[in-house]
């Protein structure tokens, strides 16, 4: 046994990093987008209502520094970029050696973004079905949830 990851595998190690960035892409995007329209909904509370406008001021300001402490936003856009880079690696693999496949693969994760572990179960099925596989993971309530922000839960 030679240690080296089958075809399979590396094939199965792709597609389950692109279905992972596609989905940290979407579920960032959708928190972000969210966020956005409550701050502008909120604001406008704020000048509308005879109610204490502080409380909406510190809503508003807690929805902030999320936004500016997790920028939102820019992870997503950084999954955007990572998953094409998948893609392309997707379309070429076919004539690649699995050497090669490996080599641009390394280069490639070394700029993986940080997905949320509740989506790891829901890559891991939409890989199952990418590749014709039967097999699939059970998700728990939160991961359903989640994955169903991130585009879908996947049958």
């Amino acid at each position: 046994m030679s240690g080296q990851p089958t075809r399979n595998e590396i094939y199965f190690r792709i597609w389950y990093s692109y279905w992972l960035e596609v989905m940290t892409e979407t579920f960032n995007r959708r928190l972000d987008n969210s966020i956005h329209a409550l701050l502008l909904t909120l604001g406008a509370l704020v000048s509308v209502t005879h109610q204490p406008g502080w409380v909406f001021g510190i809503i508003i300001a807690a929805l902030s520094a999320c936004q500016v402490a997790w920028q939102y936003g820019k992870q997503g856009e950084a999954a955007r970029q990572q998953a094409r880079r998948y893609v392309k690696l997707i379309g070429q693999m076919h004539s690649l050696s699995p050497q090669e496949i490996l080599d641009h693969l390394d280069v490639i994760e070394e700029f993986d973004s940080t997905a949320q572990s509740s989506l790891f179960n829901s890559a891991r099925n939409r890989t199952f079905i990418s590749l014709n596989m039967r097999h699939r993971e059970k998700l728990t309530l939160w991961e359903k949830f989640i994955s169903s922000i991130a585009g879908g839960i996947p049958r």
